[in-house]
């Protein structure tokens, strides 16, 4: 999604009324209602309200000229309803925020939860959620938040990429690796030539001990930028880890076949100490 569209407020939409440029006022005023943004001259973005009349669910493009046929601009409704509800939804945010600083943490889930209620899909609400889950060890909770978390299509923004970037490195630290995964992945899908998600899901995979989906991404990562002193240094300790992982699996195996070699001459020694067993002959 483009982070210079420009906001064009609420609009109505109906297939059975086209709009004409020039009308003063809307005639269909019972359609649907629909948050608009101007993505360029040929295409808008619109998202549907809920019945908090804040925008929810998922973003279709239209073009212009269907744009300007069915959807009619609603200058009160976006005045009288839209913007008090997003100012609420804000408050909400900002007291989560601060509570959660404050390290008051059942606070800051009751003002998280209340700004979710208002906007089911808000980033910040579920973001919000997700931290506090996390840190009060809430696993059940907090996976519940980031399936919703990854599936808004809304999420994975450039405005919003060092902060889920900072998260994720937070999972990694909280020993939840194929959380911190997945999350890295779906930012994948947004932009896969981003190194840093690489060495990021490739020190998840590492902490794992799973070195080659590790060294996979190390790989992708120097592929993108060779110049990285991260990803160059991690492969190094990777390789260096490699060796030795063979070293002691070369010295485990000797072992094991000297034991086996061992116990073999043990049953043969075993068995030449025997005394041969007599026949019973007496009839």
């Amino acid at each position: 999604m483009s982070d210079d569209c420009e906001i064009m407020g609420v609009y109505s939409h109906s297939t059975k009324y086209e709009y004409k440029v020039g009308e003063r006022e809307s005639r269909y005023r019972h359609g649907t209602f629909w948050f608009v943004r101007k993505r360029d001259e040929d295409t808008f973005e619109v998202r549907p309200l809920n019945a908090n009349h804040l925008p929810s669910g998922l973003t279709k493009l239209v073009s212009r000229e269907d744009f300007l046929k069915f959807y009619t601009p609603e200058l009160s409704y976006y005045q009288d309803n839209m913007l008090p509800c997003l100012e609420t939804l804000q408050k909400k945010l900002r007291m989560g925020r601060r509570y959660f600083n404050l390290g008051q943490m059942d606070k800051a889930e009751m003002a998280f939860c209340d700004a979710v209620l208002l906007q089911g899909d808000s980033v910040d609400g579920n973001m919000g959620l997700s931290e506090v889950y996390a840190e009060q060890e809430k696993f059940s909770q907090l996976r519940t938040t980031l399936e919703k978390l990854v599936n808004i299509d809304d999420v994975f923004r450039e405005e919003q990429r060092h902060r889920f970037n900072e998260f994720g490195i937070n999972l990694r630290k909280k020993k939840l690796y194929d959380d911190a995964i997945r999350f890295y992945c779906k930012a994948l899908e947004v932009d896969e030539n981003d190194e840093n998600l690489h060495f990021n899901i490739a020190r998840a995979y590492h902490a794992k001990e799973k070195f080659e989906d590790c060294r996979k991404h190390l790989e992708c990562a120097l592929e993108i930028n060779p110049g990285m002193p991260e990803a160059r240094s991690f492969m190094k300790v990777i390789k260096t880890e490699s060796i030795t992982m063979k070293n002691l699996e070369d010295k485990a195996e000797k072992g094991r076949s000297a034991q086996v070699q061992d116990n073999t001459m043990g049953r043969k020694k075993a068995a030449g100490s025997k005394k041969p067993i007599s026949y019973d002959l007496d009839f």
